[in-house]
């Protein structure tokens, strides 16, 4: 009895603050792994649905997104929403930083998202009619308020696409962009490819942006926080619409010398824009890795969507 006794001092006395210290590591790394398997599940389902989406209004597409060396959790978002006047509404985001901080900024604009089309779907069913631009900025106001209430400081880039045909029998594209990359346009039912990067002034074309997402933002901003551009970009039957987060075009090689850049990505996309999208976006990362050197060099989210436009969307 006595030395059971002896022995569970003994094991008192070792448990010094560095042990806890490591059991409670220990126990949160465990937590976010549970955690992570969670959410790796979620990206499965939001990419079945996305394809499922996409399929369902005959289009194609491709996708590819890997996180940060290091990270079981991403800043990177993009989803599909139909919207009850027949339109879709693209949205691609990437918040400030990554791992848990970028992940828990994002389930708050995903809250933002899905409460403010909700809204819209109600006044739809009133008015027959959806103001895209009152939609962006409904979206924009109730992110920016959880994020005031969390008294967090984290930010976020977002761009709003919405799709329609238009009446000359090609596609209408109206572009909120709140900081994020313009996407990249392929052409190419041509003999001859051509690439438009809408991140480029062009043919009457300006690549206006609004003001990133953010509680620090707005209180410096006031109510020119919600001022962002409405532009319009039409595509025809056939083209293909690229969206990628910056992660990728900043990708540094080994040295740390040069970046990726918009080049290499529009290069691939030259390259291999005869196959389908799914090829050609594993065919632009397999390329980043290369020129990364090693996965410990991935020093940021990286996220592409390409889409393709056969036929009319029904």
């Amino acid at each position: 009895m006595l030395k059971k006794k002896v022995l569970k001092n003994k094991m008192l006395i070792d448990k010094t603050p560095e042990v806890n210290s490591f059991e409670k590591k220990l126990k949160h790394f465990d937590i976010l792994h549970s955690e992570a398997s969670v959410v790796r599940e979620q990206d499965k389902f939001l990419v079945r649905s996305l394809f499922e989406n996409f399929s369902q209004k005959e289009l194609t597409v491709g996708i590819g997104f890997q996180r940060a060396y290091g990270s079981v959790l991403s800043g990177d978002y993009f989803d599909l929403i139909n919207l009850p006047d027949g339109r879709l509404m693209f949205v691609f985001t990437d918040v400030s930083g990554h791992g848990l901080p970028a992940y828990t900024t994002l389930i708050r604009l995903r809250s933002a998202i899905t409460l403010a089309v909700k809204e819209a779907k109600r006044v739809y069913e009133l008015r027959r009619t959806i103001d895209t631009a009152a939609l962006v900025n409904d979206i924009s106001a109730k992110f920016t308020d959880i994020m005031d209430e969390s008294n967090s400081d984290d930010f976020a880039c977002m761009i709003f696409t919405f799709i329609s045909n238009s009446d000359d029998g090609r596609y209408l594209l109206k572009i909120y962009n709140r900081g994020m990359l313009f996407p990249i346009v392929l052409k190419r039912p041509r003999s001859d490819i051509q690439l438009v990067n809408l991140n480029y002034p062009e043919r009457g074309w300006e690549p206006k942006r609004g003001f990133y997402l953010g509680k620090n933002i707005h209180k410096l901003l006031g109510e020119r926080y919600f001022d962002v551009p409405e532009l319009t970009y039409f595509i025809d039957r056939g083209d293909s619409i690229f969206f990628y987060s910056d992660g990728i075009s900043e990708a540094y090689n080994a040295k740390g010398s040069e970046e990726f850049g918009d080049r290499r990505i529009e290069d691939v996309l030259r390259d291999y824009a005869g196959l389908f999208p799914h090829v050609i976006v594993d065919e632009l990362f397999r390329n980043v890795y290369s020129f990364i050197g090693s996965p410990e060099g991935q020093k940021d989210d990286m996220t592409a969507v390409l889409i393709g436009f056969p036929s009319d969307i029904k």
